[in-house]
């Protein structure tokens, strides 16, 4: 049994690893719609707390999370195997597109193509966005924080990580706020 799940996990990120263009944060909605809508393996909200805190730590998001949801489900071995699956396609896709790049450096359909690919790219991070936004900003409190979270990365040009930091803390604080008014 342990062996067929570790291969599930393996197979489910191999293919969000394969079918994502444009990094870490593309995947996002497809690992949403693996793990909490298809497979169950966590909750809405899991999944989002998941996000928070792999977008915090060093790495890239998408691999922090695969890491997480693998630890969960079946534990270090779990973990290995999530983070094999999201990992291999890139690795061997990275090989495969620069042996044939070094021979196609000056083509415009290749120019063309890339365009394409980061449209798409940019269409799927908006979509993890717009999914992490019906669920984190239900409350005022929820859309104040993003408010300013944002306005620390974009006008202040803080790094991501402080952002996350403090959003934490205010959260802390109006829960505090609330238990002491209950």
């Amino acid at each position: 049994m342990k062996l067929k799940q570790l291969w599930d996990i393996f197979w489910t990120f191999f293919k969000i690893g394969a079918f994502t263009f444009g990094g870490g944060l593309a995947m996002l909605p497809l690992i949403q719609r693996e793990v909490v809508d298809k497979r169950r393996w966590v909750n809405e909200a899991e999944i989002l707390d998941i996000f928070a805190i792999s977008q915090s730590l060093p790495g890239v998001i998408s691999v922090n999370s695969a890491i997480f949801l693998g630890k969960r489900v079946a534990g270090i071995s779990g973990a290995i195997a999530s983070t094999l699956g999201v990992v291999f396609p890139a690795f061997f896709s990275i090989i495969l597109v620069l042996t044939i790049l070094i021979g196609l450096r000056n083509s415009l359909i290749v120019d063309k193509v890339f365009i394409g690919i980061r449209a798409a790219s940019a269409a799927l991070i908006l979509l993890a966005a717009l999914n992490l936004g019906k669920t984190a900003l239900k409350e005022k409190a929820g859309l104040i924080i993003a408010l300013l979270s944002f306005g620390m990365i974009v006008i202040f040009d803080i790094h991501a990580m402080w952002a996350v930091i403090c959003g934490g803390v205010a959260g802390l604080l109006i829960y505090w706020n609330h238990k002491e008014q209950s």
